[in-house]
């Protein structure tokens, strides 16, 4: 009798542990389920508010704000549309009225901020974006991108200088975010902003306010568009510094050099350094121009360079369509004392009104076209929807040749050939 009850008691025991244990699981998954959920609708409010905008419409939203005049949520939805409509007072009249139901929370204040930066109410954004505290991660970000905003709607309206100054402070709060992609992206805009300005300051003469401006830009990153501009200032200020300003990008990117500015900046060099004591020798920049001529007849193809005979268009028919594919066959000379290692053709080919292009690579490094060699019988396959159906009425086809020796260096116009077929 004992055992049995002892047996009875256990099993009573196991039970009411278990159920316990049951009981404040549910409770708990409740509990997380609802922190989830609020948790999930304040991201929604605040992260997917287009979203949200997308699929309310003003009557929609008003109706709720007639049940509840509290939810700055919806006001600020509200403002955000009557924006996208343009309709700035009412759109500003929300947002104000958001700010109130909030208490100035700081997403009414950064989506207030933002708007107040879009449409010109400079000092106003400046105001807010100082409410929100450093200390505050969140309220950080949105500091950060008001001042961005600033800067862009700055650049926008060609106020350069003032673009320059929000960009700094939106700088300086970006480092503490701990986003490097962010920062990286406040940082280039910030250096392109310096650019900006000085383009502005070259074009009302202010050439040493220019300099400081693109010597800023190189600070805070370089570029070989600053450097590049801050060569071509110095050639009336010091031209040894525009050559070391030049050389630098023509190293990195000798196609964004003017080569007839370079060239002459190398010559006046030459004779300059003859008289000037202390500086660098004659000879230095001898050197420096020969191997930037031999630089250009690699990298550079001219016109006459290369010379394109003997064309005609031909074709050949298909074993499964009626329609004939055709081909441009044309010569090939070198016109120069250097081996062309590489030559690419882009093709253009006008026939009543109607251009077809196509682009070819037709020498290798293996098999150089050397001094007044020839490659002969060329053939490039044109594009499909090139036909003749009739090929004594065709006979007015217009071909412009283009040749370049590498694939980022600019095209350059061989030959225009008219072909009677």
């Amino acid at each position: 009798m004992n055992k049995n009850i002892l047996v009875f008691l256990k099993e009573l025991f196991v039970t009411f542990v278990v159920t316990c244990i049951l009981v404040f699981s549910l409770c708990l998954c409740f509990e997380l389920e609802l922190l989830f959920r609020c948790e999930d609708n304040v991201n929604r409010e605040e992260l997917n508010m287009k979203n949200l905008v997308e699929f309310c419409t003003i009557e929609q939203l008003e109706k709720y704000l007639n049940k509840d005049s509290t939810n700055y949520f919806v006001k600020i939805k509200l403002a955000q549309i009557y924006e996208s409509l343009e309709e700035y007072d009412s759109a500003e009249s929300y947002y104000k009225d958001a700010l109130k139901s909030s208490e100035n929370s700081n997403f009414s204040i950064y989506s207030y901020a933002i708007f107040c930066a879009k449409v010109g109410y400079y000092g106003e954004a400046a105001k807010l974006a100082e409410q929100l505290a450093d200390s505050d991660k969140k309220a950080l970000i949105y500091k950060t991108k008001i001042y961005e905003q600033l800067a862009i709607t700055f650049s926008k309206n060609k106020q350069y200088d003032a673009a320059v100054k929000a960009y700094q402070i939106a700088y300086k709060y970006a480092k503490n975010l701990n986003d490097k992609a962010y920062l990286k992206k406040i940082r280039d805009q910030y250096s392109l902003s310096y650019i900006d300005l000085a383009d502005e300051n070259i074009g009302n003469d202010r050439i040493l306010e220019a300099v400081s401006n693109l010597k800023n830009s190189l600070a805070i990153k370089y570029s070989d568009v600053a450097m590049y501009k801050l060569g071509l200032v110095n050639l009336d200020l010091d031209k040894f510094s525009a050559e070391k300003n030049i050389s630098t990008v023509f190293k990195n990117n000798p196609f964004m050099v003017n080569p007839y500015i370079y060239n002459k900046l190398l010559v006046e060099l030459v004779e300059k350094s003859k008289f000037s004591s202390g500086m660098n020798s004659s000879d230095f920049y001898t050197v420096k121009l020969n191997m930037f001529k031999e630089t250009l007849s690699k990298i550079y193809l001219y016109k006459n360079d290369i010379l394109i005979e003997n064309s005609f268009i031909g074709y050949k028919k298909s074993l499964f369509s009626k329609n004939k594919k055709y081909f441009l066959v044309f010569d090939v000379e070198n016109n120069t004392k250097l081996k062309i290692n590489s030559l690419i053709f882009r093709i253009e080919i006008f026939v009543e009104n109607k251009k077809y292009t196509v682009e070819k690579h037709l020498f290798s490094v293996a098999h150089p076209l050397d001094f007044y060699d020839k490659a002969t019988y060329n053939k490039v396959f044109l594009p499909k929807e090139f036909q003749l159906n009739d090929l004594k009425s065709k006979n007015n086809i217009i071909i412009k040749y283009y040749a370049k020796k590498l694939e980022n260096a600019p095209w350059t116009l061989i030959k225009i050939d008219s072909l009677n077929i």
